[in-house]
This record gives structure tokens, sequence and C-alpha cells, in this order.
């Protein structure tokens, strides 16, 4: 009687129909499932990320270490160094071969006026005079590098990095390349003793030679 109102014929069609809709179901159900790729792993220290890994120059560099960083004793930036291999000295991070790249982020606005000074005051307290005489141009071309600009703003990143392929260090805020590359492989080592320097605070030194 439940299909009395209905041809055999109908009743096929409906069926099959029902049956290709399940059919289809079933097939989608199957389908194996793609996961998202997976992001490089990070580290984070105040809010700010860091991947575990870059590839600059070629090469594919480690984090050797991250670090918090002090202008006129208030906490000003996070900063990561990247080597060609991990080292625990100053001396081997200085004298490492291969490219390098030190990333750091600021975590308040900064005047670019006290940002140079203060890194001015760290080469010079972290150089022989010899090296410092020696690099007397290029120390005179870092004062130009932010020099265009009042302030470095609250969240603004740099990168200052060693290019073995042109023997200079190159500066980019926020992406943006800032002047031209700085020569000489002795002028990016005092870079890097704005922050591993024998008389920087121990607590960053040791952060960025991965010691803590």
């Amino acid at each position: 009687m439940l299909f009395t109102s209905c041809s055999p014929l109908a009743v096929v069609r409906s069926c099959t129909a029902a049956l290709l809709v399940l059919a289809a179901c079933g097939t989608r159900a199957a389908e194996p499932t793609t996961a998202p790729a997976a992001g490089p792993a990070k580290v984070e220290l105040e809010g700010v990320l860091f991947d575990e890994t870059v590839l600059h120059g070629g090469q594919v560099l480690p984090l050797n270490g991250v670090g918090l960083s002090s202008i006129l004793s208030a906490r000003s930036m996070v900063v990561a160094l990247y080597l060609p291999s991990k080292q625990k000295t100053i001396e081997g991070a200085l004298n490492v071969k291969g490219p390098k790249r030190i990333h750091y982020c600021t975590i308040r606005t900064i005047s670019t006026r006290d940002l140079a000074n203060a890194m001015l005051d760290r080469i010079r307290q972290n150089t022989t005079t010899e090296e410092f005489s020696a690099n007397i141009v290029q120390t005179a071309q870092l004062g130009a590098v932010f020099g265009t600009r009042k302030e470095v703003r609250k969240g603004d990143c740099a990168l200052i990095d060693w290019m073995p392929a042109t023997q200079s260090t190159e500066f980019r805020l926020n992406g943006e390349l800032l002047e031209q590359p700085i020569k000489g492989e002795s002028f990016f080592q005092m870079m890097m003793k704005v922050w591993i320097g024998p008389n920087v605070r121990a607590s960053t030194r040791e952060a960025l030679l991965g010691l803590r």
C-alpha cells in the first residue's frame, strides 16, 4: 500500500538516486585529507618570535641564541644571533666562517640618536684601539644608516647581515635596505661585539651564545 501512488519505475529511479548520493558521500569521506604544512619552529622572548633556522647567503643558519638588550638602562630590544654553526664563545662566534645574521626587534620606541650612540659606545668599549682605527670610515658610515629616521618604533625589526660573497654588511629595517652595504669583515665583527663583546652585560652575551 505504501507505493500504490508510484509506478515501479519511479521507485527504482528514487532508490537508484539515493544510492548514488550515498556512494558519492562515502567516496568524499574516504578521500585522504592533507594536514597543513607545519611552519618552521620558533623561539619566543618578550612576545617576539624568531625562527630556529633561517636561509641566508644560500645556507641554513641555526639560531645560536636569543637575549634581551638594554639602551640607557631600559630594556629596549630582543636580539637573535644566527651563525653557520652553534658557538658558545666570543672567539668562536666572531671567527666562524660563512654568512651570519643579527636580528633584533624593538620592544619600545627608541630615538635613532640614542640607538646610534649606544652602538658606538659599545663598539668603543669592546674593541681595541687598533680595531676601531682600522674601521673608522665604516663606523662613520654606521651613523648614516639610521640617519634619515628620527626613531625606531616599538615592534620594528632590523636585520644586520654579513654577506661573504660581497664581503659586506647589509642593514635592513622592516625589510627595507638602509643605505649602501658597509665593506669589511672586521666591521661586522665589531657589530657583533655590540651584543656579545666582553664588556657587554653578561646576561645578553650569554643568552646569545646559548649559555642560558
